[in-house]
């Protein structure tokens, strides 16, 4: 007997949809990750994607970062908007404000959401390990700045 109510949380092909909101300082294996969650059919959202010239060579550009964190989030909306089954955000996410916007748009749009917090590598492990040249210096400060 149906309760006559319809689970929300059911997307396209009537498969779940989930949203994941991952976090972690550079080098911490927030890419790597995002790839197992999203599998074969999600989507990632990197603001690191962003940053690439037409090559695919990654360049941070400080004067376009708070234009490309807020692209990607209007990328982000859009896929939770269109009903992808599974939607990544894949940023560092110190502060509860940076990714609490991606959190509520996933509930919003009716997705079963949750923050993937990883694990804290020490900040010169960090440093050696990321990809993108991030110093020690900016790795302590983002923990300095870490909010749980």
């Amino acid at each position: 007997m149906s309760s006559g109510k319809t689970n929300r949380c059911v997307g396209k092909n009537n498969l779940p949809k989930f949203a994941f909101i991952v976090r972690g300082v550079p080098g911490s294996g927030k890419s790597t990750t995002s790839k197992h969650l999203a599998g074969e059919n999600g989507v990632i959202h990197a603001v690191d994607d962003l940053h690439k010239d037409a090559s695919g060579n990654f360049l941070w550009n400080e004067a376009l970062e708070e234009e490309l964190y807020r692209k990607n989030f209007e990328l982000f909306k859009a896929s939770c908007k269109s009903g992808v089954s599974v939607v990544v955000c894949d940023n560092i996410n110190v502060t509860r404000n940076e990714y609490q916007k991606y959190v509520d748009c996933a509930l919003e749009n009716d997705y079963v959401t949750s923050v993937v917090t990883l694990s804290k590598p020490t900040p010169s492990l960090a440093a050696l390990r990321n990809k993108h040249s991030v110093t020690l210096e900016q790795i302590k400060d983002m923990y300095e700045r870490w909010e749980d």
